[in-house]
């Protein structure tokens, strides 16, 4: 008999770095399931309607991770699978940009808040603007092993702050183990993000999660994910207009792109730079679609047409 159990990781119990020194707030076996429920990024120091500059950031306790989750069985070499089974975004959610961070640090060298109800399908961002809620876990992982304490972001070997807007209920996401029992955590739950998360946040939120865990043995690789048909409902279908950067530095050509995307929401939407900026970020993919012409990058920022009604 295949053993299967449901848990439920105790809400109370959040942390906001990786670290060894955690007692597991559960410990599973292969097969089982955990819901989540996980408190936003910036919880108490950002709230719905806040300005920024009434906002306290803590870069030491900004993330509200759950877990750590630990494996029975699990040690280095193998992998984790984790199916995405159900993901419910909360009642509201910001984004942000902040001074000497985002792509384009130098052009907006302050600081910028968006707060939103979401509810629906939706968020009315702006006057024929609306993006579609399509919510993820920005982090997701094992702990990356060396240090045994270090900030949540950025991304490891194990996965963590991948931000990886693709993982949505449906697909599964497959991570090494790099320590003994896994400890797996995830948080910094989204209910949109474009490719790139150009302005350095996405729509932040609370999120109810549901995940599965499944121990595959000796299958250690770099972090992977599968998206099966239907899993997420493409952006591209109503189609979508693109600016383009093209230069011999990758992150020249990006702000290029970004930069002409944001002039374009301007002109052609009545979007202030700063929520041009954010729209890039929640809604717009920043994509790469040309590596090899003797050295120059053709980097894309694309944005759906399908959040202009």
């Amino acid at each position: 008999m295949v053993h299967m159990t449901r848990h439920l990781a105790d809400p109370a119990r959040i942390h906001h770095e990786w670290n060894l020194d955690l007692e597991p707030v559960l410990t599973v076996e292969s097969g089982d399931t955990v819901d989540f429920q996980i408190k936003a990024a910036g919880d108490r120091q950002v709230w719905l309607g806040a300005k920024f500059e009434e906002t306290a950031f803590d870069f030491e306790t900004i993330y509200n991770l759950g877990g750590p989750i630990r494996v029975d069985g699990a040690a280095p070499g193998d992998l984790l699978q984790v199916d995405i089974v159900e993901l419910n975004a909360g009642s509201w959610g910001w984004t942000a940009f902040l001074p000497g961070m985002g792509l384009l640090a130098d052009d907006f060298d302050y600081g910028y808040l968006r707060t939103y109800e979401l509810a629906g399908d939706v968020i009315d961002f702006a006057p024929n603007v609306a993006v579609p809620i399509r919510p993820f876990l920005g982090t997701m992982g094992n702990h990356p092993g060396e240090p045994a304490r270090s900030l949540p972001f950025p991304p490891h070997g194990g996965g963590g702050n991948m931000d990886n807007r693709h993982l949505t209920a449906g697909t599964t996401v497959y991570l090494p183990v790099l320590v003994d029992g896994a400890y797996f955590s995830c948080g910094d739950s989204h209910a949109a993000q474009g490719d790139g998360e150009v302005c350095v946040s996405a729509v932040e939120c609370p999120m109810d999660a549901t995940l599965r865990f499944t121990l595959l043995k000796g299958a250690s690789s770099t972090p992977a994910f599968a998206v099966p048909a239907g899993a997420v409902s493409s952006k591209d279908s109503q189609g979508y207009f693109a600016t383009m950067g093209i230069d011999a530095d990758l992150m020249t050509g990006a702000r290029l792109a970004t930069r002409a995307m944001i002039t374009k929401l301007q002109n052609d939407h009545g979007l202030s730079a700063e929520d041009a900026y954010v729209l890039c970020s929640i809604a717009g993919d920043l994509r790469i679609l040309e590596i090899v012409d003797a050295g120059i990058w053709n980097v894309a920022m694309t944005m759906p047409l399908e959040v202009f009604r």
